[in-house]
């Protein structure tokens, strides 16, 4: 039976008048009440669940995030408020990462923010070795088969390990999927395995305007099976100082 018809047929039911049934009748009122607004939590928590819905990532809850360093390199200053996730970059670089309650399999991205400051690459060397800094870049950490070994977990520095542990038992890494902005349109399209590491691809999908505002909309050439998203900025290579607020980032399912 629907809630709907559940309550229209409470509301039909009507006690024999009398004092006793008028004090029925206000309790049953309220119990009527207080069980549609049950009904109406617990449909409200089916449709928040919903599997095809987007997901708006949360930006203002430290608690939510894994807010790593690298061994050698210096760590930005970063914030989550109301506002958003700000990170401000001196020269520095750090992964930010947010696990995903359970694997989602990605099909759209979608992240609104601005940048202020400026980040000191030519646009035909970004990416080069000492210029491969990049102002914003989103990754989606992809579920595969790779894992640590005995040896590699020994060794590993302890971003690596974290990242790893993302993927549920059993399971690994496959790839981790960045889309960045770049500091031309030229660059649009432009894509690589990064020479560092061959966990990492990479692939400019759209640049900030004059006023440094930005906001990226990437359809994936097919759905990702996501474990986490990891945010990136990057000014140690060149020395770069900027802020980046980031406002909104959405992550729409496929269908």
């Amino acid at each position: 039976m629907s809630a709907v018809f559940f309550l229209l047929r409470l509301k039909e039911t009507s006690p024999v008048p009398g004092p006793y049934n008028s004090a029925m009748r206000i309790r049953s009122s309220s119990a009527v009440r207080a069980l549609a607004l049950a009904l109406l939590a617990a449909a409200s928590g089916v449709i928040a669940s919903d599997p095809s819905r987007p997901i708006l990532v949360p930006l203002d809850d430290a608690a939510k995030w894994q807010v790593l360093q690298f061994r050698s390199l210096p760590p930005h200053r970063v914030r989550f408020s109301k506002a958003g996730l700000e990170m401000v970059v001196e020269a520095s670089a750090m992964p930010v990462i947010y696990p995903l309650p359970s694997p989602v399999a990605v099909s759209t991205v979608r992240v609104k923010g601005r940048i202020e400051g400026t980040l000191r690459v030519p646009p035909e060397r970004q990416g080069e070795a000492k210029f491969d800094d990049y102002t914003f870049r989103i990754g989606l950490v992809e579920a595969g088969e790779r894992t640590l070994n005995l040896f590699e977990r020994q060794f590993a520095a302890n971003w690596v390990k974290k990242l790893f542990e993302l993927a549920p038992k059993g399971g690994g890494i496959s790839h981790i999927h960045f889309y960045n902005l770049g500091t031309d349109r030229s660059q649009i399209g432009r894509e690589r395995q990064h020479p560092l590491s061959d966990l990492i691809l990479e692939k400019v999908v759209a640049v900030p305007g004059p006023d440094g505002r930005f906001e990226l909309l990437h359809n994936l050439d097919r759905p990702l099976q996501t474990l986490a998203v990891w945010l990136s900025s990057d000014g140690d290579d060149t020395g770069s100082k900027f802020t980046v607020l980031v406002e909104e980032i959405e992550l729409r399912p496929a269908r």
